[in-house]
């Protein structure tokens, strides 16, 4: 097999090895859940590099049976960088249609593509996916990334997730007139060029960096030095979510709450992982729990819907309510409900 390596296909290869490297230290080494957000988000787009790289090496004309290989997974950029973004700040993931539907979709339609014989994909090629449907995925994903970083806007406050948001828009806002371009003004037979195939590996090769050393700087801080939490540190956390209450706002980020203490979101983050042994959703969502158990002690549910109960302590959805609550109590609610209601009854009768 004869393989062509330029430089844009040299290039192609030292970034899909990056992204696979660090795509394995994000997995199995990282122990933040934004990082794994990250290290999907590098799945999907190292992903689409590799299919660069056989379309211009020629192994694709050479082996003519990888035609439509599902490795295309445009749809999934928007949804993952916005999760990725929610989980830096500390919110919780609510929206597994969001991220997990256009992933089935365009996987679906590779592999039943891909299972054709070649001569039905070379008639669908012509006939239907160089014409139409190519457009159709690539200005969906383009669509559902600046959706995804108009979303993410009100909960970014570190700086370079700004800049890195502000140049995609721009980078995608470009992107999407390539086509355009491409139709008006190259000529049928000569190659296109396409901003994505040039830009794209660059930035899974500054993503892979990204995560890297966010995922290598707080491993270095345990192993070198436990920062010491003040027992005041504590307590003004505490203040600020037993008196002041602010876990029944739903918006309630880490970053707000730094806001809140006059604290960077990095200050709080450690005052509670070494403070209280929690991550930030774990601790918040503890006391929204206990909020709502001592609304159902107090007799709360029999006039409000154990919803109503859980949107007033604070969670902001159904899902979240119900997956949290079961993780912490080994209840349902309507379980926890019941069984509260017979220990009433009981102690009532001694």
């Amino acid at each position: 097999m004869n393989v062509y390596l330029g430089i844009s296909n040299l290039l192609f290869l030292f970034c899909i090895a990056q992204g696979i490297t660090a795509v394995a230290v994000l997995f199995w080494r990282s122990e933040q859940p934004a990082n794994r957000w990250l290290a999907w988000l590098m799945v999907g787009l190292t992903l689409q590099v590799i299919d660069y790289f056989l379309s211009l090496s020629g192994i694709y004309a050479q082996h003519r049976w990888l035609y439509f290989l599902p490795l295309f997974y445009s749809w999934s950029f928007g949804p993952l960088l916005y999760s990725y973004l929610q989980a830096r700040a500390g919110k919780p993931i609510e929206m597994s249609r969001w991220y997990a539907g256009p992933v089935m979709i365009q996987a679906l339609f590779y592999m039943l593509l891909m299972a054709q014989p070649l001569a039905t994909k070379a008639w669908f090629w012509m006939a239907v996916h160089k014409p139409y449907t190519r457009y159709l995925e690539y200005y969906v994903a383009c669509g559902m990334v600046l959706y995804a970083i108009y979303r993410s806007r009100p909960f970014t406050t570190d700086p370079w997730q700004k800049r890195l948001l502000n140049g995609l828009a721009i980078f995608y806002l470009i992107a999407a007139i390539d086509p355009l371009l491409n139709h008006l003004y190259t000529p049928p037979f000569w190659p296109k060029f396409y901003l994505t195939t040039q830009v794209l590996p660059f930035f899974v090769y500054i993503l892979a960096l990204i995560g890297l050393f966010y995922n290598r700087t707080p491993k270095a801080d345990r192993l070198v030095v436990q920062p010491v939490i003040s027992p005041d540190q504590r307590e003004r956390v505490l203040t600020a979510l037993r008196e002041q209450q602010l876990y029944k706002d739903p918006e309630l980020t880490l970053a707000s709450l730094a806001r809140h203490l006059g604290e960077t979101p990095n200050a709080v983050s450690r005052i509670i992982n070494g403070g209280f042994n929690q991550s930030f959703n774990e601790f918040i969502n503890t006391y929204r729990i206990e909020e709502v158990k001592r609304r159902m002690a107090a007799g709360d549910t029999e006039n409000l819907t154990i919803l109503a109960v859980a949107l007033d302590a604070g969670f902001a959805s159904k899902t979240t309510f119900n997956r949290v609550f079961k993780e912490q109590t080994g209840f349902t609610p309507k379980e926890y409900v019941k069984m509260s209601q017979i220990t009433l009854r009981d102690d009532a009768d001694v």
